[in-house]
């Protein structure tokens, strides 16, 4: 029977360990963007304006919000206005607000509330052919009450690829042509699915060998791209140094991204399925110093660094950025 490739935890004890899972796989809901209250307020200039939209409207964006307290000045960003109310503003934002050294033009507030969120609700996921032991087997045993777990997903020889929180242990039934074995339904956050591409990526990487075709990468976008570059860095720590004073033809094709671009420059000096476990221009360049690079197609990273997302914290490194640090570490970088 092949090794199980997922495992159920709670705490530091393993649960139960599963061969496969059922609706793990699918697009997840979005998190719940953080929202406060901004009391004893003064709005003024950008935020005034938003707020009168927003009492007409329901809603309106506002972009990079400073605000000043009792305790010191803090910055939100991706602010969006949600209404107002005497001197109270309700706004939701990207992420938590950044304590900030220093602030001009700061809103003058009293309190920042946060305000409780509403998580989505939660779906079904059933971990499929389990082997339940400890605690679980005996709570099945016994019909009693099931743990909360969370979830690992494991390579071919039993180490860990994934980790994630799952949920309470829900139902459990005799599993279908695993003689002695069962599945396990759990109540798993929908912000916590995996989108079916990252999957594709796990499967490709799972027996611990690197993807052999050229620019595998660039069929990923997004967060699967981000998993292909962890899993070919996994495999690329003890590469070899780059031959001295050597020329690397860049395919610069799909470059759209900093992921891109480290699995590229990588392939392109080591050969496919590899990655580089840093991305910094000056890193990636003393990596390379001595070298030639001749990037082909340099038109679409050149359109696509740094550009989007905008709003990301910190700021990823520009088109110019990357040659300009490639180059002072003294890269030779032919552009084409």
């Amino acid at each position: 029977m092949r090794s199980p490739r997922y495992a159920l935890l709670s705490g530091r004890h393993v649960l139960a360990l599963c061969h496969d899972v059922d609706g793990l796989y699918g697009d997840p809901a979005p998190h719940p963007r953080p929202r406060h209250e901004l009391r004893g307020c003064e709005p003024r200039g950008e935020l005034a304006r938003a707020v009168t939209q927003a009492i007409v409207e329901g809603t309106a964006p506002l972009g990079t919000l400073d605000v000043e307290t009792p305790d010191g000045p803090w910055r939100f960003d991706a602010v969006r206005v949600l209404g107002a109310r005497g001197d109270v503003v309700t706004i939701e934002a990207a992420g938590p607000p950044r304590r900030l050294q220093g602030a001009t033009d700061a809103i003058p507030c009293a309190h920042l509330i946060p305000l409780a969120g509403t998580p989505a609700p939660p779906t079904e996921v059933t971990f499929l052919g389990c082997s339940p032991r400890g605690a679980l087997r005996d709570a099945l045993a016994a019909a009693g009450a099931l743990p909360e777990v969370r979830y690992q997903v494991l390579r071919s020889g039993g180490n860990l690829q994934h980790e994630g929180e799952a949920g309470r242990v829900t139902a459990w039934d005799a599993a279908r042509g695993h003689h002695g074995l069962v599945d396990l339904t759990v109540a798993f956050p929908r912000t916590g699915l995996i989108p079916p591409q990252t999957r594709e990526v796990w499967d490709l990487f799972h027996d611990h060998r690197s993807p052999a075709e050229p620019g595998t990468w660039r069929r990923f976008t997004g967060p699967a791209r981000a998993a292909w570059r962890r899993e070919a860095a996994l495999r690329s720590y003890d590469l070899p140094e780059p031959v001295p004073g050597g020329t690397y033809d860049l395919d610069g094709r799909g470059i759209t991204d900093e992921d891109a671009l480290v699995c590229a420059v990588t392939e392109a000096v080591h050969g496919p399925g590899l990655a580089y476990p840093f991305g910094d221009p000056r890193a990636l360049g003393e990596e390379l110093s001595g070298c030639t690079l001749v990037w082909h197609h340099a038109d679409v990273a050149r359109a696509c660094l740094g550009v989007t997302p905008l709003l990301a914290v910190p700021r990823p490194a520009t088109f110019q950025e990357w040659a300009d640090g490639l180059r002072a570490e003294g890269v030779r970088v032919v552009l084409d």
